[in-house]
């Protein structure tokens, strides 16, 4: 949202100590186990609640923008109901899926008050509790993965089990879920967080540089145990895209005498990427045999998945692509309305944006964003102009991707990280810097 010619008062410390408590509490109640197995649904109520009081008490913000924050309230009641009418999502159970929903779109409405705010007492805390949180769930789901992967008769990768239906695995699904393993959710959001661990590793020196590359390779292995596909997949590519352009940067310091952007290096590896994706079917069957050799069967299972799908075998039922096609399809036959009038558009209920397409077109997408937009404007102000810029690019062309792949409006965990990520590397200023080709920021 473009800044306004006079800066509202600030607000009084108890609506600002509110507003600062519901955000800390999300978080701790959203990625750590032990909080969300304890505090159940209510406690997400209760974070949501003390937000909404916390700006209702905000009498400076009330005063001059209360009309502008009941309709981004609003458009966060629309959204659910979208998805619900048009996409089918929450199957039956509508009070639980709202309710889900209202969640998700929070961290959202959040982040667009505090930066519009611009009051650092809105995020305190908030930098060091989301870090310690996920390094927290990351270090123990990896330490549960690989004690599960020693117990005999037990398939360990979550991503294998889950929706089996098999009798004698409901036990274990449910430990999975109490220690908050893998699913979805934080899987996902881990991934999506890899370009700004990387840019904090590059923003860095010293031991905070260290930190962050080990915390990086951490969420990597953590994302290879989970054995979700196409998570796998795209952290590797997220990863190497990183890698490569650091390199980039470092050899045009050292052999030619001059600085390569973030930008620069990153597009540079698109190229490589591209082939890499046209060498996909020999370097998956590799990687197929190298886990057979090794008798990792279910990293040999989440490959072969993969495979399937990539040489467009619709046969085997595990394979999404016959998923995509039929959304495709149902856009393809209304590309500009979907199946608004009747409603009976053929969905995938695999893919977010397919779906979407599928059911509204390009008229009922664009009006979707639309509310997405008007909800969140604001919070990314500033971005085009940050240091971190290319790696939000990076970081938003995987969540489109993942969008059109899977389901990410089922996931707090990844509205959570991506917002505040946002909100954490934003809040300082406009962050312009001049990077060498060592990786370090100096000030222009």
């Amino acid at each position: 949202m473009a800044p306004v010619s006079q800066p509202l008062e600030k607000a009084s410390p108890l609506s600002a100590g509110l507003c600062n408590a519901s955000i800390l509490l999300y978080t701790l109640w959203l990625l750590v186990p032990a909080a969300q197995t304890t505090g159940r649904a209510a406690t997400g109520a209760a974070c949501v609640g003390l937000f909404a009081l916390g700006a209702l008490l905000d009498q400076p913000y009330r005063k001059a923008r209360l009309l502008d924050f009941l309709l981004r309230a609003v458009c966060a009641g629309l959204l659910p109901l979208a998805l619900w009418f048009f996409l089918h999502r929450g199957g039956g159970h509508f009070a639980g899926y709202y309710a889900q929903q209202a969640m998700f779109w929070f961290p959202l409405l959040y982040c667009a008050y505090a930066r519009q705010r611009g009051d650092p007492r809105l995020w305190r805390y908030v930098k060091p509790v989301l870090l310690a949180a996920l390094v927290l769930t990351t270090l123990t789901t990896i330490g549960w993965l690989i004690e599960g992967m020693s117990r005999p008769g037990r398939i360990y990768a979550y991503s294998r089990s889950l929706g089996s239906g098999e009798p004698d695995r409901a036990v274990y699904l449910k430990e999975l879920m109490l220690r908050n393993i893998g699913g979805y959710d934080f899987v996902y959001a881990s991934m999506l967080a890899l370009p700004l661990t990387c840019y904090g590793a590059i923003a860095h020196r010293g031991w905070k540089r260290a930190g962050f590359a080990l915390f990086c390779a951490a969420q990597f292995l953590m994302i290879a145990l989970s054995q979700y596909t196409y998570a796998m997949v795209m952290a590797t590519a997220i990863l190497g895209m990183e890698l490569l352009a650091a390199v980039l940067r470092w050899l045009a310091a050292r052999a030619f005498r001059r600085n390569l952007s973030a930008l620069c290096s990153l597009l540079c590896t698109v190229p490589v990427l591209l082939g890499v994706y046209l060498l996909r079917m020999p370097l998956v069957s590799w990687a197929i045999s190298v886990c057979r050799q090794l008798a990792l069967v279910n990293f040999e299972s989440s490959l072969t998945l993969l495979q399937h799908a990539l040489a467009g075998n619709v046969g085997d039922t595990a394979s999404r692509l016959e998923y995509y096609r039929t959304a495709l399809n149902g856009f393809f036959a209304s590309p500009f309305i979907g199946g608004l009038p009747g409603t009976n558009a053929p969905l995938s209920q695999h893919s977010d944006l397919l779906d979407l397409l599928s059911a509204g077109g390009l008229l009922g997408a664009a009006a979707f964003f639309f509310l997405v937009y008007f909800l969140g404007r604001g919070a990314l102000r500033g971005v085009a102009r940050h240091s971190a810029a290319p790696h939000f690019l990076l970081q938003y062309t995987a969540l489109l991707v993942l969008a059109a792949l899977g389901t990410v409006t089922y996931s707090r965990d990844i509205s959570l990280v991506l917002c505040l990520g946002a909100l954490l590397v934003l809040e300082r200023g406009d962050g312009r810097t001049v990077e060498r080709g060592d990786g370090r920021g100096c000030r222009p």
